[in-house]
Formats: C-alpha cells, sequence, structure tokens
C-alpha cells in the first residue's frame, strides 16, 4: 500500500537538508531552522563549504552523514540538482522534497529534466515531491520541512499545487485559528502526485478531512478514480482554479499541467463524491465542518438573538439544497413556555436580543430532541450587553449537546467579531466549529449533509 511508502515523507527517522545555509537570505536557512524542532527523528545538514550550520556539525555530502537518511529536502541551485539526486539514490534516501525550481513550470526543456530526475529516483527506488514545492509540514510531529511558518495544528490535511498560495492559506489560518494536521506542496508533480497523496492520507487518523488546490492534472482519470475510493471514507475537498479560459492558460503556464475543461471536472468531481468550494473560505468551512458527526437528513434548526442572520443564514441554506426543519408542535409550545412573548418560536427560532445562556441551553436542548431536526446552527450577535459574558451562549449550546448526545451535528455562527472570540475558542475546543458569515455555516451544513449522501448515511429521495 501507498500509505506506507509515503510514511517516510512525514514521520521520518532521520532527515538531511542539503543546501543548509547559515545565510539568513537563502531558502535553506529556513527550512533547516524550521526543521531543528523535529520531534521523531534527526536531522542533518548538508552544506560544500561551512563545516558547520546554525552551530549544528555539517556534512558536505549527504553520503558522508555515518547514520541512515529517509528523507532529503534539496535546496540547492538547480545546475546542482541532478548529483544530489544520485547522491540521495547512492545513501538509500527513500523520499525527496525538491524545493528548487526552474524545471517544467519554464517549458519543454524543464519537464525532459523532470523526467530525467524521476528516472533517476525511481532506478534508485525513491520517490519526489516537487520541484518548485514549498515543501511538507506535519505539525502533530513538529516536522516543518518548508521555508515558510508553522501552520497551527488540527485536522485538516491539505495539499496546494501552488506553493505561495499554500503558504498564504497557511498565515490565514494561523489568524483565524484554523488547524492543519499535514500540508504538502507538491509543486510541478514530476513523480507523486494528488491522488499519491490522497491515498496516503486515507487512513491517516490525525486527518479528519482532506482540501486540495488543483491547478491542473497530469492523470485525471487515476485522479477521479482514487478521489471516489478515499471520499467513501474521508471527505475531499477541492478548490479548483482554472474555470474560466484565461484562468486555464494561467494555471496552465503556472505548474506546466494542462488544466483542462472545467465542465469536465466539474461533472467527474461529482461522479466520484469529491466536494467543490468555491472559495478559499468556502473550502475551510468545509474542511472544519467534520470535527462533528454526520446528520441523518438535510432538515436544519437555526436559533438565533437576532432576526436577520437568521433570515441570511435560511436563504444560505436554501441556496445549499438544505430544508428548514417543520417543528413538532410540542417543540414549539415548550419554546413559547420560557421566551419572551416577542420571541418567533418557528423556525428559525429568535429568541430575541435579551436571551441569555441559559435560553441557548433550553432551546438547543429542545431543537436537538425534536425528531424533524437532523442539524443545528447556533447564531449569535453582540453578546455582551445587560450583563452577559463573552462565553455563556456558546457554554449554553455545549451543555445541550451533550446532554441530548444523539449525533446531531451543531455549528455555530458568532458574529460579533473579536467580542466573539472567547465564546468561539470555547466552541472549538468542544468540537463545535464555529463561523462568521452564514454563507460560511451553509456550507459547512452542505458539506456534512452531501458527505453523508456520499457515503449512504442520508439515503437518496
Amino acid at each position: 500500500m501507498i500509505v506506507k511508502m509515503l510514511d517516510y515523507f512525514f514521520t521520518p527517522k532521520a532527515i538531511a537538508v542539503i543546501g543548509a545555509s547559515n545565510d539568513p537570505l537563502k531558502l535553506g536557512y529556513e527550512v533547516f531552522k524550521n526543521l531543528r524542532s523535529y520531534k521523531d527523528g534527526k536531522v542533518y545538514p548538508v552544506n560544500v563549504k561551512d563545516e558547520v550550520v546554525q552551530g549544528i556539525k555539517a556534512y558536505k555530502n549527504i553520503r558522508e552523514i555515518p547514520d541512515e537518511v529517509e528523507l532529503a529536502v534539496i535546496v540547492v541551485p538547480k545546475r546542482f540538482v541532478k548529483q544530489t539526486v544520485i547522491d540521495c539514490g547512492e545513501k538509500g534516501v527513500k523520499g525527496i522534497i525538491l524545493i528548487t525550481a526552474g524545471f517544467g513550470e519554464v517549458g519543454e526543456e524543464g519537464k525532459k529534466e523532470e523526467r530525467g530526475l524521476v528516472e533517476i529516483a525511481h532506478n534508485y527506488g525513491m520517490r519526489i515531491v516537487g520541484p518548485n514545492c514549498v515543501g511538507i509540514m506535519n505539525t502533530h510531529n513538529s516536522m516543518n520541512a518548508t521555508f515558510v511558518m508553522n501552520a497551527k495544528k488540527g485536522d485538516i490535511a491539505f495539499i496546494s499545487q501552488s506553493g505561495a498560495l499554500g503558504a498564504g492559506i497557511l498565515y490565514k489560518t494561523i489568524k483565524e485559528g484554523i488547524g492543519f494536521s499535514k500540508f504538502v506542496s507538491i509543486g510541478n508533480m514530476a513523480d507523486l502526485d494528488f491522488a499519491d497523496l490522497m491515498e496516503a492520507l486515507a487512513d491517516d487518523e490525525q486527518s479528519k478531512a482532506i482540501a486540495l488546490y488543483i491547478e491542473g492534472l497530469k492523470d485525471g482519470r487515476r485522479f477521479m478514480r482514487v478521489a471516489k475510493e478515499v471520499s467513501r471514507k474521508k471527505p475531499v475537498i477541492v478548490l479548483k482554479a482554472g474555470k474560466s479560459e484565461s484562468g486555464a492558460r494561467a494555471a496552465s503556464s503556472h505548474t506546466g499541467s494542462l488544466a483542462g475543461s472545467w465542465r469536465i471536472y466539474e461533472a467527474a468531481f461529482k461522479q466520484s463524491g469529491v466536494l467543490v468550494a468555491e472559495t478559499i473560505d468556502d473550502m475551510l468551512s468545509m474542511a472544519r465542518a467534520f470535527t462533528q458527526p454526520l446528520p441523518r437528513g438535510k432538515r436544519v434548526a437555526i436559533m438565533t438573538n437576532a432576526g436577520g442572520p437568521g433570515v441570511l443564514t435560511a436563504d444560505a441554506i436554501d441556496r445549499y439544497g438544505l430544508k428548514l426543519a417543520n417543528l413538532e408542535e410540542k417543540t414549539i409550545e415548550e419554546l413559547r413556555s420560557f421566551l419572551p412573548p416577542m420571541a418567533a418560536v418557528k423556525n428559525p427560532v429568535d429568541m430575541i436580543a435579551s436571551a441569555r445562556g441559559e435560553d441557548y441551553y433550553r432551546t438547543a436542548k429542545l431543537l436537538l430532541s425534536d425528531p424533524n431536526v437532523d442539524m443545528l446552527i447556533a447564531i449569535c450577535v453582540v453578546p455582551t450587553f445587560a450583563g452577559m459574558t463573552q462565553t455563556e451562549h456558546a457554554e449554553g449550546v455545549i451543555k445541550a449537546m451533550k446532554e441530548v448526545n444523539n449525533g446531531k451535528p451543531v455549528l455555530g455562527l458568532f458574529m460579533a467579531g473579536y467580542v466573539s472570540e472567547p465564546a468561539k475558542e470555547v466552541l472549538e475546543k468542544n468540537g463545535i466549529p464555529s463561523y462568521e458569515r452564514p454563507e460560511d455555516v451553509a456550507s459547512a451544513a452542505y458539506a456534512l449533509a452531501e458527505f453523508a449522501r456520499n457515503t449512504g448515511v442520508i439515503k437518496e429521495e
């Protein structure tokens, strides 16, 4: 199985950084600096000139390292790459992360050089990620074999064809508190591609969802076949660039991959059970949803302390093909028994602005207990006046979810910006993803329902 074959990219016993540097202006400096915190093995610097790199004994060639090396990160000028790959093969390396650029993305001659490197690697039994990539990160063992900042630890595996965009998304998610389990900048895909990495991550217990940024594929049929297999057990979310004619041309020139027709991709994604995201935020919203259990239907209950967000969320879930649940009369009567007379007790349930944490608890408990409800969206706007705390509403929802405990997913929509941050943190710690826009929470609800449909949890209507 390729899952075992690729372990050395995520949990190598030893890593060599070829091109490790003492110069802070070079990529080799950042890569080696990042890898010094790696927990599961040794990291060796290789530098043809310096005997010591960042305080660690360096080797002029990887073959001089006295111990076995499973993974090599190559950050040397292009003219030295071929011989470096040969040296890695002679050393018995299993995997290479080739960060160096200037190959397939610059033209036919570069593609020819790529094929030559892959042939050399395969002759030695090695696999390559790249070239023209940022590297690989495993947040669960502090392996950052890239030249960018550490991602926040989490449970989303993210594979990006664009290194710069992938890095940009990492920085964005650090600010937003979203975590990743694995990050792979796949670059030109001279050897390993999306299908290989999807297979490798399909059974990864640290990854609840796999998110992909795709510009083009080198073997579309194999991708769809593998995606169909993987998406039966783990959600695969794709953000496809190059949907327009202009975008497709730009994507082809960026990585040297064929972008292809969006209509063909769209149909193939649908057949293979892949979830298609429209934007970066959409992709992240979908991926984050899978900390929650899968719904057994598409009927959504909405609870809110302000009417406007409830209406916008109802509109958004309708656009995604979800339904507002018709609450049982018993549920409606019980809501009337404790909510103010001006509250709206039909779905969406508007508890009005005076709602406290206890109201959120009682309302969420009733909605989760209603047999007509498959999932719950809890909305909170401006939760800090009249003596309210920043977290009481979130704590009320969490308490209800734990008491009912019937496997229905709960999603948060806490919209007060920085004021909501403490409440969102409490929700996230309890496995409830919280969003800031109605469109994002609706996207998350759709992803849960669609994956449930793809896997047979929700039966076709």
